[in-house]
């Protein structure tokens, strides 16, 4: 299995690379801005769509651009997650934060190409139905937006010096994380033509791991496990661990994992893949 995910993440890099070509000198430095925080990564959220993408028989070469696209958003929320008015981070996956680099008024403007080009290369995409096109820019669309990590990032800004309750955390969790993990598991059922019932599950799944991904993160910062996590660890950040304690904490991610798993029980054996990718996942907190 595992070369098959190295597999994709090759593929997916080198198509990243291949759409933020540019030959306009006079911007070449808002490309280098983009490039430099779009390359390398894990690409979780790629390979999610892929492997969810299998329990539908999905064509892999039609899965390509809208796992680019999955990734070129994500990395478009980091740079803008990272600024000084946001989250004053200056590390980012073990380097200086794109801002550090090349400035704010860059990184915001590559931040604004980047989810525009997430949208172009699925528009762009011959392999795609334009009914697919449609279908999975809404979903990307949605899940940035005022439903997805817009409102998410907003809402940690505003209150994260303010006393928090659960529900307001797990209303952050859901669409600075959940929305995207959810995003990639609807666009491989849009790919894979996944019946309603199906698409149901695959939803649920994905958004229980979204927030069982999430509390890894929060329990690695919390850690101060600068090295795993591979940013900055920002102090007045909300964060799901400090607000139910460590103890709690595991507890609620046993249930959001036990609700994913039982979410693929409709796929039976062809989910395994999956199951053993999310489980590599939660297993960094160990």
């Amino acid at each position: 299995m595992q070369g098959k995910l190295l597999e994709i993440k090759k593929r997916v890099d080198a198509e990243i690379e291949d759409k933020l070509r540019n030959d306009n000198p006079l911007i070449d430095a808002l490309y280098k801005s983009a490039s430099y925080s779009a390359s390398g990564g894990k690409r979780v959220r790629a390979i999610f769509a892929h492997l969810i993408g299998g329990l539908f028989d999905a064509d892999e070469k039609k899965m390509l651009i809208p796992s680019c696209a999955l990734e070129l958003v994500h990395a478009a929320s980091l740079v803008m997650d990272d600024l000084p008015y946001m989250d004053d981070s200056q590390l980012r996956r073990g380097k200086p934060a794109n801002h550090v680099v090349f400035g704010q008024d860059a990184a915001l403007l590559a931040s604004i190409g980047l989810i525009s080009q997430a949208l172009q290369v699925v528009f762009d995409d011959e392999q795609l139905t334009p009914e697919e096109q449609n279908k999975i820019t809404a979903l990307l669309s949605r899940a940035f937006g005022f439903q997805g990590l817009a409102a998410g990032q907003f809402v940690d800004l505003k209150l994260r010096r303010k006393n928090v309750d659960f529900e307001i955390i797990e209303f952050i969790n859901q669409r600075k994380t959940a929305a995207l993990f959810s995003a990639a598991g609807q666009i491989a059922c849009v790919i894979g033509k996944a019946d309603t019932k199906q698409t149901e599950a695959v939803k649920l799944f994905s958004e229980n791991i979204g927030f069982a991904f999430q509390i890894i993160d929060d329990m690695l910062e919390n850690a101060g496990a600068k090295k795993i996590a591979g940013k900055t660890e920002e102090y007045e950040k909300l964060n799901f661990v400090k607000l139910v304690g460590e103890e709690e904490a595991q507890k609620y991610l046993k249930e959001y994992r036990q609700k994913a798993e039982d979410a693929l029980g409709v796929f039976g054996n062809k989910a395994a893949d999956l199951k053993a990718y999310t489980d590599y996942l939660i297993s960094r907190a160990n």
